[in-house]
């Protein structure tokens, strides 16, 4: 195995196992989860926009708003107000009544609290004349309409202190959910003692918030102090059935509905649009201004959307709803059969899936099957959210976004670094055929050098000169638009063949021992055409190239010269291809300075001096000055590689 081949090998397990490390971090790493929850939402108002809404709300929201703030003052109302609303609400007979609310506090518009505030403070004596005694405690009178009512309460969870009730007088979910993973809550905040003593039936209020702020999901259950709680919306459920039952398929039963949750027994909620949700001021309430069956056999929940009382949160799409709206639309969820569950397990098989299809995808790579790496992508694609939206259609996320955040990504990555390797194996290939061009070329010189007794160190001489001449005005700044050193790296290489064609003239001529005849001369003249004809021969085998291109105008060009008294085609001035007057001023200061079977070699300073008389005539006159600055670099090289020398 070359060096190559090992080098190859070596990134290739390197990106298997990058693969392998990248998607098992992506797996944690709370992005993916953030992306998923994205690709959820998309999917969520899709659907939404081509669902139509069945039936109606089960619930009935009465609006603590800004129109019952107006007619009955600031929050918060003195409590026999809302003792009122309770009482209003539960003759319409609604089937369950809950409020979206907390009282932490007792109700200091009380005739009895304000007496003891003026005692506390003030150390003024005083009573309230006129006042029954049973409207002295605002308190007890909203706590006895609780208990009439049989009302659910919310209460609040927290893992900070808030306020820490400890207190075990609500009744707890009699129910063994030791299968999941229910999150645990140290702080309770609670209602007053007397509020909460008015009924068994509490709920906690807060929902889960995921990690990018939007709500989209509800625990049904929390615990405190190993005591479950439900929450408030399925709390108000179950004052209307307490009969909760759960199933082996870790499934719960509420009023003849199945419901499913994930491991922490969380659901993911199905928001309806704005007209779903059926609201009437309180204020309209207690007037009553409301239809007589309005509230009839309804969940009834009070709430508020008052802008002043903050209860606001933020769910997919990034509207925003009050708290209230979340609790009904659970309730709706579950009663309508719409609500979504999440499988915990799918998170992990959509990584294994997504490890697997990057690996393959790779491997298609390395073999270059290009066709199926396109039906591989595409198909994998369309398939899964196929998949995900029908899934979705039926209540359940499969999050596909652990599958096609590290797939993508991966597709990207395994084929950038793809990109990199086949460049590379490219490169590595193109310098071989390189060097199999140059060795091929060589095969060629060689014959034409047989043939030619006068070709000999004449070919290494002329492209070194050429080589370093064009150095030379490169880097001077000469011809920059035209010269770089890959140009030149070409010209080295393909100058050997400025003389191919001499293989088709006869010997008699080429090898002739003195000076040709007119005749013979015009025959000689005739090699640039062949060399034309040798070299397009190549190139219609295989197609035209820089290299083959330059090689032809080097074998045709070369003896063209700049006032256009050249031959073959009589080309002046910048007509002549740059690469062919280079080779010009190379081949004759070679072919003076060199012995000839017609001539002895010219010593360099006459050398010099046809070159000079020759600028403007013979060669390019930029080349020429350039050519005088260097002209000790060309005698070197014609010194040190005499005849049959070679390098």
């Amino acid at each position: 195995m070359n060096s190559l081949k090992i080098k190859v090998t070596i990134t290739y397990l390197v990106i298997v196992a990058f693969t392998v490390l990248t998607h098992y971090i992506l797996y944690v790493s709370g992005t993916t989860k953030i992306v998923d929850y994205k690709i959820y939402d998309i999917a969520q108002q899709i659907i939404g926009s081509f669902e139509e809404e069945k039936g109606e709300s089960h619930v009935v929201i009465v609006d603590i708003d800004e129109k019952s703030i107006n007619a009955l003052g600031q929050w918060p109302w003195p409590r026999i107000v809302l003792a009122e609303a309770v009482d209003k609400i539960d003759s319409y007979s609604p089937s369950a009544i809950g409020l979206d609310l907390i009282f932490p506090e007792k109700d200091r518009t009380s005739p009895s609290q304000i007496i003891s505030f003026y005692k506390d403070f003030f150390n003024i004596v005083s009573s309230i004349t006129g006042i029954n005694l049973n409207l002295q405690d605002n308190d007890k009178i909203f706590a006895s309409s609780l208990k009439e009512t049989q009302s659910t309460l919310g209460i609040y969870l927290s893992s900070e202190h808030i306020s820490n009730n400890n207190s075990n007088i609500f009744k707890s979910i009699d129910i063994d959910l030791a299968k999941f993973d229910i999150r645990e809550s140290k702080y309770m905040t609670l209602n007053t003692e007397v509020i909460r003593n008015a009924t068994d039936n509490f709920g906690f209020l807060n929902a889960t918030i995921d990690e990018d702020g939007i709500l989209r999901r509800m625990p049904l259950f929390r615990s405190y102090n190993t005591q479950y709680i439900p929450t408030f919306s399925l709390a108000t459920l179950l004052s209307i059935d307490p009969d909760l039952e759960l199933t082996k398929e870790k499934s719960f039963e509420i009023l003849g509905h199945k419901v499913k949750t994930d491991k922490h027994a969380d659901v993911l909620l199905n928001y309806y649009s704005d007209e779903w949700y059926k609201k009437v001021s309180l204020i309209d309430v207690i007037s009553g201004n409301i239809p007589q069956d309005m509230l009839m056999g309804k969940i009834v929940l009070i709430g508020s959307s008052a802008v002043g009382l903050h209860d606001q949160v933020t769910i997919s799409g990034g509207k925003r709803v009050v708290g209230v709206s979340i609790h009904a639309t659970l309730i709706d969820n579950l009663l309508g059969g719409s609500l979504l569950y999440q499988p915990d397990s799918y998170a992990y098989v959509n990584v294994l899936i997504s490890l697997f299809l990057s690996l393959l995808f790779f491997f298609l790579l390395v073999k270059k099957y290009n066709k199926m790496i396109l039906v591989l992508f595409v198909g994998a694609l369309i398939s899964s959210m196929t998949l995900y939206m029908y899934q979705l259609i039926n209540g359940v996320n499969i999050s596909i976004g652990y599958f096609l955040f590290p797939y993508h990504i991966h597709f990207f990555i395994i084929g950038l670094a793809y990109i990199v390797i086949d460049t590379y194996e490219r490169k590595a290939f193109s310098e071989e055929l390189n060097r199999s061009h140059v060795a091929l070329l060589d095969s060629m010189v060689h014959v034409a050098e047989v043939h030619d007794i006068e070709t000999g160190a004449h070919i290494i001489r002329t492209k070194k000169y050429i080589k370093h001449l064009a150095t030379y005005m490169y880097e001077k700044g000469m011809y920059k638009d035209e010269l770089s050193y890959e140009t030149i790296e070409m010209m080295y290489r393909t100058a050997p063949l400025h003389d191919l064609g001499k293989v088709g003239i006869e010997d008699a001529i080429l090898k002739k021992n003195g000076r040709l005849t007119a005749l013979e001369y015009e025959v000689m003249k005739t090699h640039a055409d062949l060399g034309k004809h040798i070299i397009n021969n190549a190139i219609s085998s295989y197609k035209a190239n820089d290299f083959f291109v330059m090689a032809r105008n080097i074998a045709h060009y070369h003896h063209e010269k700049w006032d256009g008294s050249g031959y073959p085609e009589g080309l002046s001035g910048h007509d002549i291809p740059l690469e062919a007057r280079f080779m010009a001023l190379s081949d004759v200061y070679d072919a003076l300075v060199s012995k000839r079977v017609y001539k002895e070699p010219f010593s360099y300073e006459r050398t010099i001096d046809i070159i000079v008389d020759g600028k403007g005539k013979h060669f390019d006159p930029v080349m020429v000055e350039a050519f005088l600055e260097i002209q000790d670099e060309f005698k070197s090289i014609a010194e040190n590689y005499k005849d049959n020398m070679y390098s």
